[in-house]
């Protein structure tokens, strides 16, 4: 999984989302295959395909969004989310679409990002190990070897960070940060960043 977001100084920027289940493609073929597994209905590849075009809709439709983006890769399972915003909170705004569109827990808040006054905020307040618990053991396994990165970049210079397993880029406009999905789960590792920009 890579979360990638680049921001001007205006407040405007540029997101990108993949989601790449290469290394697990053949035993997700041989799911899409079956009915259902462990209780859950498997959609077909065109389903997939269709929730696909539903979601890049849901985000065209979105005040301050442009030039909106899905890739579905149905042979590597590839997922690409790919758009522009005018600001940080319009790109909010889609995760709370989506949210609403799932029937997502209404108390799950979906402002995980905030920029404002030279200052940029990632949060994580969606309480994954609660959601993560109600798994059954099969679907947990997913999780057992996936890994995270996260990509900030800027027009201005990074003044400080508050999460001390990111790294500066060498022109210290850029942040990243990798980790272990199931390390985040279980709280041994953060997403939150606070990076404040000169």
């Amino acid at each position: 999984m890579v979360e990638e977001v680049k921001m001007k100084d205006d407040g405007s920027g540029h997101f990108n989302f993949v989601i790449n289940f290469s290394q697990s493609k053949t035993k997700i073929n041989s799911v899409l295959k079956m009915d259902k597994v462990n209780g859950y209905d498997i959609p077909s590849k065109e389903e997939i395909k269709n929730e696909a075009s539903r979601l890049e809709a849901l985000a065209k439709s979105t005040t301050g969004i442009s030039n909106v983006k899905t890739n579905i890769d149905l042979t590597n399972f590839i997922f690409v989310v790919d758009l522009d915003f005018q600001k940080i909170t319009n790109l909010n705004a889609v995760f709370l679409k989506l949210k609403n569109s799932k029937k997502i827990d209404p108390a799950i808040t979906t402002d995980y990002f905030t920029f404002d006054n030279k200052k940029f905020v990632r949060s994580q307040k969606v309480p994954v190990k609660a959601l993560y618990d109600k798994l059954k053991k099969a679907d947990k396994e997913i999780f057992e070897n996936a890994k995270y990165t996260s990509v900030y970049k800027f027009e201005s210079t990074i003044k400080s960070f508050s999460n001390k397993n990111a790294i500066a880029s060498k022109n210290n406009k850029a942040i990243k940060l990798n980790g272990s999905v199931i390390n985040v789960i279980n709280g041994s590792e953060k997403i939150e960043n606070t990076i404040t920009l000169n």
